[in-house]
């Protein structure tokens, strides 16, 4: 693999395979004359090769007046979701698609996320994306939260039904 560090310059650095085979190293402790790389920038582990990232491209919130802390996005395995104040969007084929409004307005959003079943809170109210039938719905079996966290497939949930 050659790399050129620099454009303007005619610099180029070679790296052998067997250099890069290790990957990443594991934990920070492991030195480093080991065989591991150290840091990696500009690229993510995708199936056990090393993927030159995605360009990423800016979403149009213009839809969301809300005033700060909002719009709130959230980046998760299959959907990217936008929140307002009281209405959550998704993005679809790079434009946001409103899929439930007139929400309590509450603290900001907290989720999780379980790839195509979301869990979402904003301490008042509780919202589910169904991932059977993709449609976003008020639950009030689920506690409300201030936060939630998916620690190794179960749902901690902080401050349930405390509300703001």
């Amino acid at each position: 693999m050659k790399l050129d560090t620099n454009r303007n310059k005619r610099f180029m650095l070679t790296i052998d395979g067997s250099d890069l085979q290790k990957g990443l190293r594991p934990v920070e402790r492991v030195g480093r004359n080991s065989g591991y790389m150290v840091s990696c920038s500009g690229a993510v582990g995708r199936d056990n090769l090393l993927w030159a990232l995605d360009s990423l491209s800016s979403i149009d919130t213009s839809v969301i007046t809300d005033a700060f802390p909002y719009p709130q996005a959230f980046i998760f395995i299959n959907h990217i979701i936008v929140c307002g104040e009281t209405e959550i969007f998704e993005l679809v084929d790079g434009s946001l698609v409103s899929k439930i409004s007139g929400l309590t307005v509450g603290s900001t959003w907290d989720a999780v996320d379980f790839r195509d079943y979301i869990y979402m809170s904003n301490s008042n109210v509780v919202v589910v994306r169904s991932p059977v039938t993709q449609q976003y719905s008020i639950n009030t079996d689920l506690p409300k939260a201030s936060a939630i966290c998916n620690y190794k497939g179960q749902v901690i949930v902080g401050s349930p039904d405390v509300g703001v």
